[in-house]
Parts: C-alpha cells; sequence; structure tokens
C-alpha cells in the first residue's frame, strides 16, 4: 500500500510540473488552509512565496517556521520552510528558504525578497531566487531565477493581487529543464475586518488553469478558522491558528482524493504582536479614511 501511494504521488504531481523539480508547492499552514488562495492577501511573512508585494503590506518584523512531515504519509516528500520579514523606511526586505524531499533526493529554494507600496494602496515586489537539486550518487544542479508581484486595494473591503513565478525563464541541470513557471491572480473580499474571502485562478505554462477559494474568519483574538477548496488537482483543506501575544501557532489539514489526508504546522512571531494582527484585519478600511 505505501508503494502504491508513493507510485500514485509521483503519477500526480509529475503530471502537473512535467518532472516534479521544484514544482509550486504550497508553504505555511496558514496559507495551506486556504488552500493556497493567498497571492491576494499575502499580508505576512509568507507573501514570499505567493506575492512579494504583499510584504509592503507589513508594518512589524516577522518570523515563520513550517513543518510538513510525511505528506500523504510519506516521510521521504517531507518539507521544511523559513520566513523573515524586515519592514523599514525604504520598504520590506525578507529571506525565505525551502527544503524539499530526503537524503537520495533534496531541493532547496533561496529567496531574496523585497516589497514596497505607493500611498499604501498600491504593492509591488520581486524576488530573486536561487534553486538547488542534488540527488545522492550522481551531480548537484543550480540555477538562479525571479518571481514579480504586485497588489492593489480597490476598494474599502476589495483587494487584487498578480504574482509571475520564474518569470526569467530559469533551467537547471544539463537538460536545461525549465523550472515551473506559473502565474497567479484574484481577489480578496473582506465585507468585515473579521472576515476575508479569497478567489484565485493559477495557471501553470504547460497545464490546465487551476481555481482556488478560501474563506478566513477570526473569532475573537485568540483564534482563526480558515477553509477552502481547490482544482487541479481536486482537493479541499482546513486550518486553524492560536494567537497570543507575538505567537501564532498554526495548523492545517489538506485532502486529495486520490491520497488522502496531510497535516502541516506552522510557527509564527510576530513582533508587533495583538497590534500587528489588529492593523492586518483593519489595514484595508483604513487606508480608505
Amino acid at each position: 500500500m505505501r508503494r502504491l501511494k508513493l507510485v500514485l504521488v509521483i503519477c500526480i504531481f509529475t503530471a502537473k510540473s512535467s518532472s516534479a523539480q521544484f514544482e509550486n508547492t504550497d508553504i505555511g499552514a496558514r496559507a495551506i488552509g486556504l488552500n493556497g488562495a493567498f497571492t491576494s492577501h499575502a499580508n505576512n511573512s509568507l507573501a514570499i512565496f505567493y506575492n512579494p508585494s504583499g510584504l509592503g503590506q507589513l508594518k512589524y518584523r516577522e518570523v515563520s517556521a513550517f513543518y510538513s512531515p510525511s505528506q500523504f504519509g510519506i516521510s521521504e516528500i517531507s518539507t521544511v520552510a523559513l520566513t523573515y520579514a524586515e519592514p523599514l523606511g525604504t520598504g520590506t526586505f525578507g529571506f525565505g528558504i525551502k527544503a524539499y524531499g530526503f537524503d537520495l533526493y533534496r531541493e532547496t529554494n533561496a529567496v531574496l525578497s523585497y516589497g514596497n507600496n505607493f500611498k499604501d494602496k498600491i504593492f509591488f515586489g520581486l524576488n530573486l531566487d536561487f534553486y538547488n537539486l542534488s540527488i545522492k550518487n550522481y551531480n548537484s544542479a543550480s540555477a538562479f531565477g525571479a518571481d514579480i508581484g504586485s497588489l492593489a486595494y480597490i476598494t474599502d473591503f476589495l483587494k487584487w493581487g498578480f504574482y509571475a513565478k520564474n518569470i526569467s525563464g530559469a533551467k537547471i541541470g544539463e537538460s536545461k529543464h525549465r523550472i515551473a513557471q506559473v502565474y497567479r491572480t484574484g481577489f480578496t473580499i473582506q465585507p468585515r475586518n473579521d472576515v476575508a474571502l479569497i478567489l484565485e485562478v493559477e495557471k501553470d505554462t504547460k497545464f490546465p488553469l487551476s481555481f482556488r477559494s478560501g474563506l478566513e474568519y477570526s473569532v475573537n483574538d485568540f483564534i482563526d478558522l480558515r477553509g477552502g477548496v481547490a482544482t487541479q488537482p481536486a482537493s479541499f483543506s482546513g486550518g486553524v491558528s492560536i494567537n497570543y501575544n507575538l505567537f501564532q501557532i498554526e495548523y492545517a489539514v489538506n485532502n486529495y482524493r486520490e491520497l488522502g489526508f496531510s497535516n502541516y504546522a506552522s510557527l509564527t512571531i510576530n513582533f508587533g504582536g495583538g497590534k500587528a494582527r489588529k492593523f492586518a484585519r483593519e489595514q484595508l478600511k483604513n487606508a480608505f479614511r
């Protein structure tokens, strides 16, 4: 059964990414709880992997660690990631790193990120990527690439976001395999400070359009709930955050029909504490006052 599941994983993800190298996987329990619908929201350090322009929304330093111990019950495809964001007077600078795989096969992606804004309503950002692929007993390979993103506050309840991954067309290895080029765009609808509905589309240049949607609800200052659905492949997800002072403990679960459930966890430290969470909830409406 374990071997069959591993074969299914390989078939599904190689079908989407051609050779599964540096696939555009979701990072962070919060974003996964929204089923990856985070490009137009992007209001924490996860923006590094979803839309670097979103870093321009941050007002406080933030660090986040993510761990997926054994996706689909297979320890060989675990993922770890770390993000860091530092708001300065000249914009917000960020750093992210994620590692996927195990000792025989490992992908590492390190990202330098920058986001800024114009009059706190129009946001723009850039990523510089370093990719490294290591296969035991074979040569490793590296490549450099770039991503861009933008975000805009349209009304006091509506945001639009856009992200282009590997806009530079980076290739890796002797075969010059093109690292996945992915485009995402969509809207965040925030009718109240404690509710956000996110509707987005994703297009890998080689494969059909995928739709993603997520809903986030803040029960109170201490608990956030979220859920999401997606197509290509079909999946649904859910998650919860527990917030206390500087800390946010986040958990998410995602289910693919063919492969079952996977669990994800994140620990986030935002040095603004409760002020940062309140600011993030009210930021959109405050921009139009």
